[in-house]
C-alpha cells in the first residue's frame, strides 16, 4: 500500500492510499515504451521469422507487471497502525509480514515462466539485502537462502531453452529494468505532484536505476506545468507519457479498522505527464 499525503479541499491533511498492484501496473506501462533490448521494436519479427528475443520481451514485462500481486489480499483490508490508526505503507510492514507478500508475489511471477520468478525473486533480495535488520533475523536469513537456491534452478531452466541468446547478463537486465521501472513509478505515486493539485510540497529530483542501462533521473516541473514531469536521457519510444492512477482518498484521522477506513475513503484518479527535456523547453 502507497500512502501517499495530500492536502483535502477543505485545506484539511489527508491521504491517498494507490495499490501496490495498481504501482506494479504503471512500472510495466513505462517498460513497454522504454527503448533496448526488450523494445517492441528490438524484438519485432522479420517477415517470415521468429524473433527470439520476443518471448522474452514478453516474460519480462509480465514480470514487471505482476511483481506486486502478492499485495492484493493484504490490501483488500490494509492493517492499521496500533498507536496512529493510519493504514501501514508498504515501508512500515514487518519482515516477516513482506516476506509472506513477496512470496506470494513470486509464485504468481513462476505462472509466467523461470526468468519471472528469477527476477521478481531477486528483486525482492535486493530490498531485503538493503535492510540492516534483517540481516539478524533467522527467519529473513532462511528465506533468503531459500530463495537463491529457487532462482539458481529458475535461471538454470530459462537459460536451457536457449543458452546462446539466454545469457546471464540478458537476464540480468531484464532484472535491472524492474526494479528502474519499480524506482520510477514509485517517484511518481509517492512525491511529483499531479494534475489534480493534491498541494505536495515535497517533490525532489530523483535517479532511478542507477548504475543500469536504463538510469535516467526524474525532475518534477510542476511550476511550468502541473503534473509533469522530465526524464534524462529520455529513453522512450515517444515524446509523453500520461500516467494515471487510481486511489482512495481519506481524511487523516486515527480509524478503528479497515472496514471504518475503507468507508471513508473517496475512489479517485490522478494523472502526470513524463516527457523529454526537449519538450520542457519549448
Amino acid at each position: 500500500m502507497i500512502r501517499r499525503d495530500v492536502r483535502l479541499p477543505d485545506g484539511s491533511a489527508g491521504w491517498m492510499l494507490i495499490a501496490q498492484v495498481d504501482h506494479a501496473h504503471i512500472s510495466a506501462e513505462l517498460a513497454e515504451r522504454c527503448r533496448g533490448p526488450f523494445s517492441s521494436e528490438a524484438c519485432a519479427s522479420a517477415p517470415g521469422k521468429v524473433n527470439p528475443l520476443a518471448a522474452v520481451r514478453s516474460e519480462v514485462l509480465a514480470a514487471i507487471r505482476c511483481h506486486d500481486d502478492g499485495w492484493g489480499q493484504w490490501e483488500r483490508a490494509p492493517r492499521l497502525d496500533p498507536k496512529l490508526g493510519r493504514p501501514l505503507s508498504f515501508m512500515e510492514l514487518d519482515h516477516a509480514e513482506s516476506i509472506a507478500i513477496w512470496s506470494r508475489s513470486i509464485a504468481t511471477a513462476e505462472a509466467f515462466g523461470p526468468l519471472a520468478a528469477w527476477m521478481v525473486a531477486g528483486h525482492f533480495l535486493r530490498l531485503l539485502n538493503k535492510s540492516d535488520s534483517a540481516q539478524h533475523e533467522q527467519s529473513a536469513v532462511q528465506w533468503r537462502d531459500e530463495m537463491e537456491r529457487h532462482r539458481d534452478a529458475w535461471l538454470h531452466a530459462w537459460q536451457a531453452v536457449d543458452p546462446v541468446l539466454r545469457s546471464r547478463a540478458l537476464a540480468d537486465e531484464a532484472l535491472q529494468w524492474l526494479w528502474t521501472f519499480d524506482e520510477v513509478s514509485l517517484w511518481f505515486c509517492c512525491i511529483c505532484p499531479n494534475r489534480e493539485g493534491d498541494s505536495r510540497t515535497d517533490a525532489h529530483a530523483a535517479t532511478a536505476g542507477q548504475g543500469t542501462p536504463v538510469e535516467m533521473r526524474l525532475e518534477s516541473t510542476a511550476e511550468k506545468d502541473l503534473g509533469a514531469a522530465v526524464a534524462q536521457p529520455f529513453r522512450f519510444d515517444q515524446d509523453a507519457i500520461d500516467i494515471k492512477a487510481a486511489g482512495l482518498v481519506l481524511p487523516g484521522m486515527k480509524y478503528s479498522d479497515s472496514a471504518e477506513l475503507q468507508a471513508a475513503g473517496q475512489p479517485t484518479t490522478i494523472h502526470w505527464r513524463l516527457q523529454s527535456a526537449l519538450l520542457k523547453n519549448q
